[in-house]
């Protein structure tokens, strides 16, 4: 099975987060500089952060949840649906970030 790289894979977890039932909002886990760069360069880039290590792959996502919902159900599940947004069989952690956001869902 083919190895899916960092850049292809961040796409594809902003896509598999924003679909998970009870994300908000979905923020940028990714460091100033590499935004702002991609700023400068009109180049859009993804909101996940993922970083390649030793074999094994560290994910960062950010989210908001309302407060209507279990922020601590739909950070699993967010995880979850990270981990499965690749289809090869590296290793991941997976970190997810959770804002509480005051407006209850509409």
């Amino acid at each position: 099975m083919t190895t899916i790289s960092a850049a292809e894979l961040a796409p594809r977890i902003d896509l598999a987060v924003t679909a998970v039932e009870g994300v908000r909002e979905c923020y940028s886990a990714r460091p100033v500089v590499a935004r702002a760069i991609e700023h400068v360069a009109d180049v859009e880039g993804s909101l996940a952060e993922v970083e390649e290590t030793g074999g094994a792959r560290a994910i960062t996502v950010c989210i908001g949840v309302s407060s209507d919902d279990d922020a601590a159900v739909v950070a699993a599940a967010v995880a979850t649906a990270a981990r499965g947004a690749g289809d090869d069989e590296v290793p991941s952690s997976v970190r997810v970030r959770v804002a509480r956001l005051v407006a209850p869902r509409s």
